[in-house]
């Protein structure tokens, strides 16, 4: 699958909810600071007030079109051991990185370890930190790579 950087262009609340599975699109909360229309490279992330759901929006690599995935998050806590994220490789400890679960259909879920608020994209491009893999890829390369995971759990998972 080909990846090239993408802005993608919201122009509504209503077109923002419609990214989102029909199982999933009573379990958004647009935050009320959202203002449209939305310009979104590569991916769009956030935290519900409670905490509990992480929302993601990012661009279908192949129907050029994009998708909106509802994360339930099970958090850890300050003395958990260090974890990696499976999509930016970063190594964070305590709740940095957490469980993120998802509705495959009403009766079953799956889950990825990713960073807490899908922050992967800031956290490549910034200093790696000091457990971080360090790669000798440019900082495009390792967004490509986070969006490539990114689509691939979605697409052989949910859409």
């Amino acid at each position: 699958m080909c990846y090239a950087q993408s802005m993608l262009r919201i122009s509504s609340k209503e077109h923002l909810l419609e990214t989102f599975r029909s199982l999933d699109r009573d379990e958004v909360q647009i935050p009320a600071e959202v203002k449209f229309p939305l310009a979104v490279r590569d991916y769009y992330s956030w935290v519900e007030p409670s905490g509990h759901r992480v929302y993601l929006v990012f661009e279908d690599a192949v129907a050029q079109r994009p998708l909106g995935v509802v994360f339930q998050r099970t958090r850890g806590h300050a003395d958990t051991p260090a974890s990696m994220c499976q999509w930016c490789h970063a190594v964070r400890s305590g709740d940095g990185v957490s469980l993120l679960t998802t509705s495959v259909t009403k009766n079953r879920r799956i889950g990825v370890h990713v960073c807490s608020d899908i922050s992967c994209r800031e956290r490549t491009l910034s200093s790696p930190g000091i457990h971080d893999f360090r790669e000798s890829v440019s900082g495009y390369e390792k967004v490509r790579q986070i969006m490539v995971r990114m689509n691939d759990f979605a697409k052989r998972n949910l859409f």
